[in-house]
């Protein structure tokens, strides 16, 4: 299985979404935060990931798994700042 989560805030920075990604088989991943679940991200055969919420409905198609990550952070919080989110990918067994 594989979590993915966000990495600890620093001076400067903001904190990561706190999302949760486990890779329940491979192309297919659930996220959760502090025990919500958030969606799903299904790889596709042409290597496309659909990224769907917490209700099933699909919000977009990314070539990379961590934009389709990005893409259920939201909301994302509402200091001003641009820049996306790091997400740490991290195998565990």
């Amino acid at each position: 299985m594989t979590a993915v989560g966000g990495h600890a805030p620093e001076a400067g920075r903001r904190p990561a979404s706190g999302i949760v990604w486990a890779r329940v088989e491979d192309g297919f991943h659930v996220g959760s935060r502090t025990g919500e679940f958030v969606g799903y991200i299904d790889r596709q055969p042409d290597g496309r990931y659909l990224a769907y919420d917490s209700r099933s409905r699909c919000v977009g198609s990314f070539p990379e798994l961590t934009a389709a990550m990005r893409a259920l952070a939201t909301p994302a919080p509402a200091d001003g700042l641009d820049d996306p989110q790091p997400i740490e990918l991290r195998e565990i067994r």
